[in-house]
């Protein structure tokens, strides 16, 4: 299974409670550039999954316009921000269908680099930019760690891959 933890864009601090934050201008830029840049590389995902908060949902949609994804966008509350990296890994497990499957997970720090560094098997992981997405691909068999295959900068634009 490949997994790609996307982080929200930018979003304004005018909501009246966090969960109601949407994307500034800058903000949909990014996940449209981020969008854009998966595209090219010819990213397509079989699920895309996302934090119930409006800035995730938000930049969900956007990428999800950008890579021609079509299907339902579930939102989930094992996506917000503090929300147990075991949850998620427990959920990740529940979608599993093939090897080849690819899930987005759009969400939020400090959930997206405790989802990375227990998918990793590492005691931590740095805190992912806004609007940047990072793949990793995770084993067949349970139990082995994952690894990392490349992110990319929503605000650049720009992939590196790491491995």
């Amino acid at each position: 299974m490949r997994v790609t933890l996307i982080r929200h864009a930018e979003a304004g601090d005018d909501a009246p409670r966090d969960e109601s934050r949407a994307l500034t201008a800058r903000g949909r830029a990014d996940a449209r550039r981020l969008g854009r840049a998966l595209a090219r590389r010819g990213v397509r995902f079989t699920a895309i999954v996302t934090s119930p908060l409006v800035r995730a949902v938000q930049t969900a949609e956007i990428v999800a316009a950008a890579t021609d994804y079509r299907g339902r966008m579930p939102a989930t509350d094992v996506l917000v921000p503090e929300a147990a990296p075991r949850d998620v890994v427990a959920f990740l497990a529940s979608v599993k269908i093939a090897d080849e499957q690819s899930v987005a997970l759009v969400a939020h720090e400090p959930i997206l680099s405790a989802v990375a560094a227990a998918l990793l098997d590492q005691p931590r992981y740095p805190a992912l930019r806004k609007a940047e997405a990072l793949r990793i691909r995770l084993p067949d068999g349970p139990g082995a760690a994952g690894s990392l295959r490349w992110r990319v900068d929503g605000g650049t634009g720009k992939r590196e891959r790491l491995r």
